[in-house]
């Protein structure tokens, strides 16, 4: 598990600054490509689906075939999506987000908000002075869009009560402003 204070001292030591908090959040684009990704996935699976069916003789096999079809094109729909859309923005659909005195920092994350390794690289910056940003709510999940008039990105990050790594979310919500933390 990676903790907040974890996170902390890996941005610390890779920017060679102090970090105010640290946190893994999805890039913003990351909810709505996972549906888009798990429709097309699914809607191929239909198609390989009848396939398998039509090769397997004993129903019951044709549909636990069938299943893992559809749940296994769903998901692999959903991880495609997800880096494509991560990817049009310059960024990866796992970020390590990091608070400084004077930045906002966005960093690669290779993991999920539980586990993980890096930063090994910044993948965009915003001056904490002058970026606007905008706090939405989508379910547990908690959005932040980030506009320094020059780029816009958004992260999302869910609290929910058994979301994983929400103390180092809710350190960076907190650290932004947001009152919905």
């Amino acid at each position: 598990m990676t903790t907040a204070i974890e996170l902390r001292d890996l941005c610390a030591a890779f920017l060679g600054a102090e970090v105010e908090a640290a946190g893994i959040f999805s890039a913003g684009s990351a909810i709505g490509a996972s549906i888009m990704g798990a429709v097309g996935g699914a809607t191929i699976a239909e198609v390989a689906t009848h396939q398998t069916e039509e090769f397997v003789t004993d129903q019951i096999v044709g549909e636990v075939a069938g299943g893992l079809i559809s749940g296994a094109s769903a998901a692999a729909g959903m991880h495609v999506a997800r880096e494509a859309a991560a990817a049009a923005e310059g960024l990866t659909p796992v970020l390590l987000v990091a608070l400084t005195s004077d930045r906002i920092v966005l960093m690669d994350w290779h993991g999920n908000s539980a586990s993980g390794t890096g930063p090994t690289r910044e993948l965009v910056s915003f001056p904490r002075s002058t970026t606007q940003l905008t706090f939405g709510r989508i379910g547990a999940n908690r959005k932040v869009t980030f506009d320094d008039g020059v780029k816009t990105s958004s992260i999302t990050g869910a609290l929910g009560w058994l979301s994983s790594g929400k103390e180092g979310k809710r350190d960076v919500l907190r650290g932004l402003g947001s009152t919905d933390c």
